[in-house]
């Protein structure tokens, strides 16, 4: 697709095409084809815009990349931190308790808690309360945001950083990417700041910060990178700063350049500085990580070796997906009803002549309460869900093992794999976690991650809703031990999270890479993951929640599409861009405002 607009912003990015003068695009040239090349030129041009400029031979691309690698090994490092200083205060008062080992040997049941807990996340919301009195400290803020923003203010990012380690480390249900992807675009941001770059340059450091910061994250690189790509094609769908990563067409120009017939994308270059990002906080962490406090977690269930994959299965991925949609829905409607209670605690408080310091530190100590009810009542629902996940599965599941088994060196006894250190017994499994418990782990899951976030507390809601997926996996082959278990686990695991954030091909890699499926069994984790996200905002159910507070955004998303809701370039529909960003943070605005508010009171 080629665009002739004009933005001074993006005014850096050019490159010359074959030889010769280029004349004038025509009217009718947004179509794809220059008029004045025969086919052999025009098919030359159309290959130079797919390849895009020789951004290697410019000594600009090579600071870059030195810069995006420092990136992402100081990214690396402070995942590291991260990630060593809430596991360390978490097991510092959960080891009173015998957590782990009890998590370890599938004993964790329901009320096995200890009330002693309440008292600590009470406390660990009363300290995140102080913080928040902090004046530099986001009212709200959100990783979709940050990624459609492409700028993180450098001032926030510490303290949203000890939030969410201090959030993790009482236990609240909430992920590491929220904060890590806020500090890795802080530090991107300060880069290009620092560096006097353009608009442009400075929205493609960022994100080479946040990629650095996903990169520690993820058991794969490449998954840092596509779950940043999938972030941006849906909350950016007309930005010029990062054109060629949000449009449809990959070969398409960037709009904003001096001369729109020299315009070329820049999309691998964007690649290239996100992907050494990547790479250099993944080997940062993984590398050093054996020689700190902290043991990476895996889930070490090869399903490879014993799928055993059937044309049925596609089908019953329809009904997993389904399922998942109606789990995403609980979420959004618990998600948006405390962040209401919250808003609305607050305002009659705070009308009654309650200082609103007061108000800002109390909410999160009764957040902290909350947490700690729930966490002695259900105690498997405690944290972001990757220290649970290898015992849910291991302990959660009941029925024979399929074929494709491991066998021990010494007596030749048939094990299947469940952890990288231990080993069950290939044979009719007895399950240690009850359907009772896995029910309530995964009620108490999402309860607990609505009640952290909406409360005050600061992290993300994708790595627990993979959990809860799990659990939900589990629970399927519980209640239908004729659904095989390396059918309906990925699936769910994929399918939860998916069912509201729109990134359904980071999911699936992420699913098929931590438990080893076969190309054949990635094929209904495709579909459960698209039904699930289908069945919720295809139909749209999440835009009409969305929709009914705000009077400027009635019908958006819900009425048929048509040619006026679009604008065209190339010939072909573009989709407005409201109709993308009204999603952006869906926990966030559900039930935050008053109905007949207008979106533009949002900001």
């Amino acid at each position: 697709m080629i665009s002739n607009q004009a933005n001074s912003a993006t005014s850096d990015f050019h490159s010359p095409l074959i030889g010769g003068e280029l004349s004038d695009f025509s009217s009718d040239g947004l179509d794809g084809r220059v008029s004045e090349f025969d086919g052999e030129k025009d098919d030359a041009l159309q290959l130079l815009l797919a390849f895009g400029p020789a951004f290697a031979r410019e000594s600009r691309f090579w600071k870059s990349f030195v810069y995006s690698g420092m990136l992402g090994a100081a990214m690396g490092g402070m995942a590291l931190l991260f990630f060593n200083g809430f596991n360390k205060l978490f097991e510092s008062w959960t080891e009173y308790s015998d957590y782990q080992e009890k998590l370890e040997a599938g004993s964790l049941d329901v009320y096995s808690g200890d009330w002693w807990w309440i008292g600590v996340t009470t406390l660990g919301g009363f300290v995140i309360g102080l913080i928040r009195l902090y004046p530099h400290f986001p009212e709200t803020f959100s990783l979709f945001r940050e990624v459609r923003d492409l700028h993180v203010d450098p001032a926030h990012a510490p303290l949203v950083f000890l939030v969410s380690m201090l959030s993790l480390g009482i236990g609240a249900s909430v992920g590491p990417e929220a904060a890590m992807g806020n500090m890795g675009g802080a530090l991107g941001t300060l880069l290009g700041e620092m560096r006097d770059q353009s608009d442009r340059r400075k929205a493609i450091s960022a994100f080479a910060g946040m990629a650095g910061a996903m990169g520690a994250l993820f058991p794969s690189p490449v998954l840092a990178v596509l779950l940043l790509h999938e972030l941006s094609v849906t909350s950016r769908p007309g930005d010029p700063r990062f054109n060629a990563a949000v449009t449809s067409h990959v070969a398409s120009f960037v709009e904003g350049a001096e001369d729109p017939k020299f315009a070329q994308h820049d999309y691998m270059e964007q690649n290239c500085l996100a992907g050494i990002a990547a790479c250099a906080g993944f080997v940062v962490f993984y590398g050093l990580a054996p020689y700190t406090y902290l043991d990476p977690a895996s889930v070490s269930v090869a399903l490879y070796t014993f799928s055993d994959y059937h044309e049925w299965h596609l089908l019953a991925a329809v009904g997993l997906g389904v399922f998942a949609g109606v789990i995403g829905i609980v979420i959004l409607v618990l998600l948006g009803l405390f962040r209401k209670v919250n808003k609305r605690v607050k305002e009659r408080l705070t009308n009654r002549g309650v200082p609103k310091k007061f108000v800002t530190v109390l909410m999160p100590t009764i957040g902290g309460v909350i947490l700690g009810l729930i966490s002695v009542t259900w105690p498997l629902s405690m944290g972001d869900g990757a220290a649970q996940i290898p015992f849910v599965i291991k302990h959660g599941y009941s029925g024979e093992w399929p074929s494709g088994i491991h066998f021990n060196s010494t007596d030749d006894t048939p094990y299947i794999a469940c952890t990288s250190s231990e080993f069950v017994e290939c044979s009719n499994v007895t399950p240690k976690i009850s359907v009772a418990n896995l029910v309530g782990t995964l009620f108490g899951k999402v309860l607990s991650m609505a009640v952290c976030l909406g409360f005050g507390m600061v992290g993300g809601n994708i790595f627990p809703c993979i959990y809860a997926g799990t659990c939900a996996g589990v629970l399927v082959t519980r209640l239908i031990p004729s659904c095989p278990f390396s059918l309906a686990v990925p699936c769910m695991m994929s399918a939860v999270p998916a069912s509201f954030a729109p990134i359904p091909f980071s999911l699936v890699g992420l699913v098929a890479l931590v438990l080893v499926i076969d190309g054949k069994m990635a094929a209904p984790v495709f579909i459960a993951t698209f039904v699930s996200f289908m069945f919720n905002c295809g139909f749209g159910v999440v835009q009409g929640v969305l929709e009914r507070p705000y009077k400027d955004l009635k019908g958006v998303m819900t009425k048929p599409r048509n040619n006026n809701n679009h604008s065209f370039i190339g010939g072909k529909a573009k989709p407005n861009i409201m109709e993308n960003s009204a999603l952006m943070d869906v926990s966030e605005i559900i039930f935050k405002h008053e109905p007949g508010e207008k979106i533009s009171d949002i900001h």
